[in-house]
């Protein structure tokens, strides 16, 4: 006789009464046990392990002791899933469908004790589905049940649970306030009437040694968190619910005067906020941008002055800490996608390009001579800003990997395409800006200054590093001795001997040459942290890692 391994499986929607000495799942058990030894003629014999979810509801499959079920199915050690009813097993039709799918597909059954069916026959599959439409039927009665309740207490004023906002603790399902913390939410309230600003006011609490009583960001108030407190009307003693709001039973930690003048006051600085810009066309350069000095991405934002609407690119850490904190801040859309389309527009004038659209318009007009074509497409300037929004899209997306903006330079990462297609001529104008950068990294130095009170894209001054910079000269020094030994082929005790120094000194200076592309660039531009010195690289060991590197020396403040 062949075996029939039998799996019985237990559920319970709450995790009520789970703790007593015999609870509802162990009932189930008992019952699916008892039901299989009645079948033991037909060789079926119960599965030790438990498949009980306490606490599931059965209004999902995702539940852990089902999917485990599940597993153990697929993996062919289950031939019959017992339950008590089949609502324990689920209570949606169309998870019923993919169990069933999963069952046949391992060639399993299973079978409801209370229930007399299976459902390899097509009449039991029929009772499944009536029996499933009421136990759907009965769970969204239940779920209809428990919304008004929520919604008919919240016109009592009760709070329904949740996250415990600060200022408040849990005493018997109602809210009690907790001084320590409503006086921080109380100072929260005043100081932006003074300040006007959720980070001004975030940047005062930490200073002043407020925490948010919280692990998350190391108990320190963000400008979203300030935010959701001044919205917040449980703080004024009422209870949300949807759009509605209903008086509470709760005690109020700020007055209702208080809580109306700060709604006030957001609502005036809501008019001319930056605020996220959602439309490519208005966008460029989204998802390509970032900020240099923070390494930080730069998102998309407008601003409304005198029903004038101004596009930014304002890096995510000054959004979100403020933006002293970033040097860059934000930066004109229109001026940085000028810049970027006026290099992509090279590339694509370079002699490559128009020699194919030469012989492309030839193919059409045989009569028309290369140097007619060649004025044609020399005199049309700025002719990529005629394109449609979409076009200079796809033509970023195809030339340029990333961009990332610094006060004093504008570095574009291009794509083997564009370096391809860029002709010598042009390679040996850019490439020398780029100092041991990325790979197809190239730099323009450029200089943001303000002009009628809009910041704008300048060509610099004439660059020239500081000669007399140790740090600079050092690091010269260290990449000339380098070569030197390359291409001599000598040893460090030979090259200290010919410099007339120590082989201690020579070996320190030479590790130099260990530091990070960026770190190079930043020493040879002069654009290095204030506290980065060359008696702090020569007298300690340099870091092997790049990352280890921007941290010890303060690129990553």
């Amino acid at each position: 006789m062949k075996t029939i391994r039998c799996a019985i499986y237990t559920r319970k929607s709450t995790d009520d009464g789970l703790d007593k000495e015999f609870n509802t799942l162990e009932a189930q058990r008992e019952s699916g046990e008892n039901y299989v030894k009645s079948q033991a003629y037909q060789g079926w014999e119960i599965i030790p392990t438990h498949y009980d979810d306490g606490g599931f509801s059965g209004g999902s499959l995702k539940r852990p002791a089902l999917q485990q079920l599940l597993q153990d199915v697929e993996a062919g050690l289950v031939d019959m899933i017992v339950v008590y009813k089949i609502d324990r097993l689920t209570r949606s039709l169309m998870d019923f469908s993919r169990l069933v799918e999963v069952l046949d597909r391992n060639q399993c059954s299973f079978v409801s004790v209370t229930q007399n069916f299976n459902t390899y026959d097509s009449m039991g599959r029929l009772t499944l589905n009536v029996l499933l439409s009421f136990a759907q039927f009965e769970r969204e009665v239940i779920t209809e049940r428990i919304r008004d309740k929520v919604t008919a207490s919240k016109k009592k004023g009760m709070w329904m649970g949740g996250i415990l906002p600060l200022g408040y603790n849990s005493h018997n399902k109602k809210l009690v306030i907790n001084e320590e913390e409503a006086t921080v939410v109380r100072l929260a309230f005043e100081k932006y009437l003074v300040l006007r600003s959720e980070i001004a006011v975030a940047e005062w609490l930490n200073e002043n040694g407020y925490t948010t009583m919280s692990k998350g960001n190391n108990g320190k108030f963000t400008h979203m968190r300030v935010s959701k407190m001044l919205k917040n009307v449980l703080y004024a003693g009422k209870i949300p619910h949807k759009k509605n709001i209903y008086e509470g039973q709760h005690e109020a930690i700020v007055s209702q005067e208080l809580f109306d003048e700060v709604q006030k006051i957001k609502s005036k600085n809501r008019t001319g906020r930056l605020a996220p810009s959602r439309f490519i066309e208005h966008s460029l350069l989204k998802g390509f941008i970032t900020c240099d000095c923070c390494q930080a991405a730069m998102v998309s934002t407008r601003s409304n002055k005198k029903n004038k609407v101004y596009e930014y690119y304002t890096s995510v850490r000054a959004v979100k800490e403020g933006f002293k904190n970033c040097q860059i801040g934000s930066i004109p859309a229109g001026e940085m996608d000028n810049f970027v389309l006026q290099q992509i527009e090279l590339i694509i004038k370079s002699p490559k390009i128009i020699f194919g659209l030469i012989e492309e318009a030839k193919i059409v007009r045989p009569d028309i001579k290369d140097v007619q074509l060649l004025d044609k497409l020399n005199g049309s300037e700025s002719f990529i800003h005629h394109l449609s929004s979409t076009t200079q899209r796809q033509l970023l997306m195809l030339l340029v990997k990333k961009i990332r903006v610094n006060v004093d330079r504008i570095k574009i990462i291009y794509t083997d395409l564009a370096i391809t297609l860029m002709g010598n001529e042009m390679k040996e104008q850019l490439f020398p800006n780029n100092i041991d950068g990325e790979e197809n990294e190239i730099m323009y130095r450029i200089c943001l200054r303000r002009r009628r009170g809009s910041l704008k894209i300048f060509a610099p001054e004439k660059y020239k590093p500081d000669e007399n910079n140790p740090l600079y000269l050092t690091l010269i020094k260290a990449f000339v001795w380098q070569d030197k030994m390359k291409k001599e082929n000598i040893f460090l005790d030979e090259l200290a001997k010919r410099e007339g120094l120590s082989r201690e000194y020579i070996g320190k200076v030479m590790r130099m040459t260990y530091l990070a592309p960026d770190i190079v660039t930043a020493i040879v531009d002069g654009a290095y942290p204030k506290t980065l010195s060359l008696k702090k690289i020569l007298e300690s060991e340099i870091p092997i890692l790049w990352t280890q590197q921007r941290i010890k020396y303060g690129f990553n403040l």
